[in-house]
């Protein structure tokens, strides 16, 4: 099954814990660990209030806040690494995984040293919204 089509399957499978007024924003898949698939789906509202959910493989919710940390951590390392070697914006999604991230390491390790760096308060922010905002209990 193409990415494409399993980010499908999460948003169906997302869709459902959306408050009322709320919408699915965006399904990140983030492979943290080989084998181990973790979708990040964003939730918004017109008040300006989110959410956040991750869901394995399976569409289930995920409440273990390791796991939760690790996906988000690795999504967000990612993003900055893409946008520091100017990675063209995807037709569709792509996963997040650190082979990902060290193949654009390798493509150009000095800029990407330095923006992941730097990156790190943002990276510590964005993870602990995501807890803050989570949609269920953490374990």
């Amino acid at each position: 099954m193409a990415l494409s089509d399993d980010v499908g399957r999460i948003a169906e499978a997302a869709a459902p814990f959306a408050a009322p007024g709320e919408t699915l924003g965006a399904v990140i898949a983030v492979e943290p660990s080989s084998g181990e698939r973790i979708y990040l789906c964003a939730f918004s509202s017109d008040d300006g209030t989110h959410g956040w959910l991750a869901l394995d493989d399976a569409g289930a919710p995920v409440r273990d806040r390791t796991r939760i940390r690790d996906a988000a951590s690795i999504a967000a390392l990612v993003e900055v690494a893409e946008e520091s070697v100017a990675v063209p914006l995807a037709s569709g999604p792509r996963l997040a995984s650190p082979a990902y991230l060290d193949s654009l390491g390798a493509s150009a390790a000095g800029e990407v040293a330095g923006a992941l760096q730097s990156a790190l308060p943002a990276i510590d922010e964005l993870t602990r919204d995501l807890e803050l905002n989570y949609k269920l209990e953490l374990a």
